[in-house]
């Protein structure tokens, strides 16, 4: 492919990229409601489903849409939806997590690498096991200094391509020098399951444990308790594998559930979404009532006021349906409140109204229909 179409294909991507991004942040696509489908998106700017699926593509790594089963919809700009700091400020929801007790004073710090995993995780994460993978070393310690807990992590190649925080931290220490990479620069992932949660992954992690009767690499207490960790995403896919070494006495297990959802599944989307106001609940308890016309709207509302306190699964088997709809509906609302829940995703799609970006990319593929007739393609 020609060099000057290839930069225009890029272009084009990333002009509709902005075009609906615009939209986003001024209302004219509202948070929590479908955008128009890839077949009406390629009409209207000119262009084939191909461009406009890497223009979502592009919006979705940037946190502005979600998709689901529903279809892909509108998330309210980031100045709409701030995220609290407290929940990726604690060694217990922070990556790589925590098993001290909750009262542990203790500091953390870790540093990137490139490494071989070992076996198990490269078996579980599908990586040859002769490659380097991106690995993070992490350590929390007491007061005194004493390690009480040690994390080693490998990531799977496609999670770095899919959370541009972690690409970013990757990309800097690669860029360093050679000696920087062996030993490891430092780096901060603490909010890692917040940057996946805005990457629109929902996480759950699946833990082996086993007593350690030998010392703990790099020293520390004889006895001690290992965890090897596998989280996948909501496809199935093994994105993160880590080992973790405790020696603290009061180290322990507070899993009821061998598939938990992670922190960043239950990280809200806008303001409030944690916690749903008085109003919002009023309406919410009207639309769900038995009497309500619109059996829809009352299933949706149910769901919502079931999340408020439930995990989806547990809502989904209590209504019984499906986690996945229980899901769509609880995001959408935290994506755009009410309004959400009272548009239909099967209903009435409008076509967007053309814009400046619209225009020009219409115009460039005539340009290149012309050009190829031009060459008798």
């Amino acid at each position: 492919m020609p060099a000057q179409q290839r930069t225009r294909r890029a272009a084009a991507y990333q002009d509709i990229a902005d075009d609906l991004a615009a939209g986003i942040s001024t209302g004219r696509l509202p948070a929590g409601l479908n955008l128009p489908s890839e077949r009406r998106l390629a009409a209207a700017y000119g262009v084939n489903r191909q461009t406009v699926r890497a223009a979502l593509q592009h919006l979705r790594t940037q946190g502005r849409v979600a998709g689901d089963h529903l279809g892909t919809y509108a998330l309210a700009p980031p100045g709409a939806r701030p995220v609290r700091a407290s929940l990726s400020r604690t060694p217990a929801t922070s990556f790589p997590g925590s098993f001290l007790p909750p009262d542990r004073p203790a500091a953390g710090g870790g540093r990137l690498a490139r490494r071989t995993p070992e076996r198990w995780a490269a078996a579980a994460l599908d990586i040859p096991p002769d490659r380097a993978a991106l690995t993070y070393d992490h350590r929390l310690t007491g007061p005194d200094g004493t390690a009480l807990q040690r994390a080693t992590t490998w990531f799977a190649p496609v999670l770095v391509l899919l959370v541009p925080q972690l690409g970013r931290a990757a990309a800097a220490a690669d860029a360093g020098p050679a000696a920087d990479r062996t030993g490891g620069p430092t780096a901060d992932l603490g909010d890692l399951y917040l940057w996946s949660a805005m990457a629109g992954l929902r996480l759950r992690a699946a833990d082996r444990v086993q007593l350690v009767r030998a010392p703990a690499p790099g020293g520390g207490a004889a006895d001690g308790l290992a965890v090897h960790r596998t989280i996948t995403d909501q496809h199935g896919r093994a994105l993160i594998g880590t080992a973790f070494r405790i020696s603290d006495e009061g180290a322990e297990l507070r899993y009821a559930d061998s598939q938990a959802i992670l922190p960043g599944d239950r990280l809200p989307r806008t303001a409030g979404a944690a916690a749903i106001g008085a109003s919002d609940r009023a309406v919410l308890h009207s639309w769900a009532s038995p009497n309500a016309p619109d059996r829809g709207l009352a299933l949706r509302a149910r769901i919502v006021l079931g999340c408020e306190q439930a995990a989806a699964e547990e809502v989904a088997g209590r209504l019984g349906h499906s986690t996945a709809l229980v899901t769509a509906w609880r995001d959408r609302f935290r994506a755009g409140g009410l309004r959400a829940l009272e548009a239909s995703p099967r209903s009435r799609r409008t076509r967007p109204a053309p814009t400046q970006a619209a225009a020009r990319t219409a115009g460039r593929t005539a340009e290149r229909t012309a050009e190829r007739t031009a060459a008798g393609v």
